[in-house]
């Protein structure tokens, strides 16, 4: 059986039992263990079933819905330019800082030079290249992985695996959503595991979230709270929630 075909016809079982183990879906389609546990491992990654221990289940159709990155770029842009400008007074020189892929993040960019002798790592083509492409200066270390093509990002077991081998000082976050009592919060299963080594590798965690950051709404939680070292948000976000997170010992920056 093809490759593409097979998965088609896992990916069409799963979605219809809802949850099934390895063992049965290696003999439905007549194939190895180890053949199943590939097709599931790439198509979790694809973000089109969530792997689980022994099998995997179907990703819920009510997931929240992800904004494309155009739709993200402009949402509340001027804040996420006060945001990212502040984000970037938070550098040491001299230091390696990660930057995810995300809207505010990627507007930390044009401010970057301006801090002498860092190296920036990140899993995000886009953000790899706005920097290759404005500056002669900065140094980049670019994650590999599996590109998730709208995005632009890399993910998967090579950019965990890259992760290892580097000393990182200070990750920037940008978050789908950040709930004080909860953690930060995601939109993308098939980026999670990703994102939380990322944060792992990193010995300080500062959050990136405009006020609607803190209106939405995951079932996917990528980090406890407990995990964030700053938040730096926009003067609209909410006293409450400010207030919340600094009970929590969490810096929190208004830009």
């Amino acid at each position: 059986m093809l490759s593409e075909k097979r998965r088609n016809q896992l990916l069409e079982y799963v979605r219809h039992r809802r949850s099934v183990g390895v063992e049965d879906l290696a003999e439905l389609l007549g194939v190895s263990l180890s053949t199943v546990r590939r097709d599931l491992d790439e198509m979790d990654e694809r973000g089109l079933l969530r792997r689980v221990h022994g099998g995997a289940v179907a990703i819920d159709d009510h997931a929240p819905r992800e904004n494309s990155v155009d739709e993200r770029a402009v949402r509340n842009l001027e804040e996420k330019k006060r945001i990212a400008a502040r984000a970037v007074e938070l550098i040491t020189p001299g230091s390696t800082i990660l930057l995810t892929g995300g809207s505010t993040t990627a507007q930390m960019v044009p401010h970057l030079s301006a801090v002498p002798d860092i190296t920036v790592v990140t899993n995000s083509v886009a953000i790899a290249h706005a920097i290759g492409t404005t500056s002669e200066t900065l140094q980049v270390l670019v994650l590999g992985g599996l590109l998730r093509n709208l995005e632009l990002s890399l993910l998967g077991h090579l950019t965990s695996q890259a992760l290892a081998d580097i000393h990182i000082d200070l990750a920037f976050f940008s978050a789908y959503g950040i709930d004080p009592g909860y953690g930060i919060l995601g939109a993308n299963l098939a980026e999670a595991e990703t994102d939380r080594n990322m944060i792992k590798a990193a010995r300080h965690l500062t959050v990136l979230a405009d006020h609607s950051k803190f209106n939405q709404r995951s079932a996917v939680r990528i980090a406890p709270i407990s995990a964030v070292g700053t938040v730096v948000t926009d003067n609209r976000a909410s006293d409450e929630a400010v207030a919340a997170l600094r009970a929590r010992d969490i810096t929190v920056i208004q830009a």
